[in-house]
């Protein structure tokens, strides 16, 4: 019990860093608790309560429970308002802080409203894709790809111009690719199943029939173009089995084409300039020249 409370004092603190950065209208209920002329309501026990995971609260249950979830809240309340006694609220870490945090709260909002809330998918398209897409919704399935790896998505696409036109993707792969493993082979990652790859090479790969090679398909490792080369079949999966896996596949495109549009209207909205020789000089200390960039596996 000892660590839980340690545990719960920590993610409490965690999650108000920044209490008291504005005053926010004091929640209701009957007061519980005073520290000071600060008080402490019934509502505020069931805030915070709210903020911390499900599997801590059971800790909490009850007379003898809710007691000493308010005592983790009077050692906070204590140990905020000795740090305001200190003058830490002018000091000038806290001060960044609550300017990133405030600004990184914003940045949250504004995505769920753009994003997460009008990202919508209903039985009726995840039934339809399943329909039209049965097949390649399997148990079993092994999947042969390669890749090709730069930078940039200029890169990406002075590349995969060059496929359109004949160019062999093995020799591509091998002169261009920056994952040096696999463009060793000609950029054959080999036989795969599914969940193996980050979920929007998988995408990419999902959309592809043998030999056809994607556009430019973006994860957090850089720019891929990918060549489908095999397909070991397995067990056709029922629609049961693929629902979740679906529905998580069209939310995560939805999500994808609303933000590409959202920063495409703000691009418009907002003038933007960069300049790429100060960008050059900076250096980053954990920055290592050379070695192998990996596969885009999970």
């Amino acid at each position: 019990m000892r660590k839980a409370l340690f545990y719960v004092v920590l993610v409490l603190f965690s999650l108000a860093t920044l209490a008291g950065c504005a005053k926010k209208e004091k929640a209701g209920g009957p007061v519980v608790a005073k520290i000071n002329k600060e008080a402490i309501t019934g509502d505020d026990l069931i805030t915070e309560m709210n903020r911390i995971p499900e599997w801590a609260r059971e800790q909490f249950s009850g007379d003898e429970g809710k007691a000493k979830f308010l005592d983790e809240l009077i050692k906070r309340e204590l140990i905020f308002q000795d740090a305001r006694k200190m003058g830490l609220d002018k000091d000038k870490e806290y001060l960044e802080k609550k300017e990133e945090f405030e600004k990184m709260t914003l940045v949250s909002l504004v995505l769920k409203k753009e994003i997460e809330d009008k990202a919508l998918v209903d039985d009726r398209e995840v039934k339809d894709f399943y329909d039209k897409n049965s097949d390649k919704f399997t148990i079993g399935t092994k999947i042969r790809a390669s890749h090709i790896l730069v930078e940039t998505e200029a890169e990406a696409k002075k590349i995969h111009a060059r496929i359109k036109k004949g160019e062999a993707f093995a020799k591509l792969a091998e002169s261009f690719s920056k994952d040096k493993g696999s463009a060793q082979k000609g950029g054959d990652l080999g036989y795969f199943g599914q969940g193996q790859m980050v979920p929007e090479f998988e995408q990419a790969l999902l959309r592809l029939k043998p030999n056809e090679v994607s556009d430019p398909v973006k994860t957090r490792f850089g720019y891929h173009i990918i060549q489908l080369t095999d397909i070991k079949k397995g067990e056709i999966a029922s629609f049961e089995q693929s629902k979740e896996s679906i529905k998580k596949q069209l939310l995560s495109e939805k999500k994808k084409t609303l933000f590409d549009a959202y920063l495409e209207s703000l691009n418009k909205k907002y003038t933007v300039t960069k300049n790429e020789e100060s960008l050059k000089a900076v250096k980053l200390p954990w920055e290592k020249t050379g070695g192998e960039t990996p596969a885009p596996h999970k």
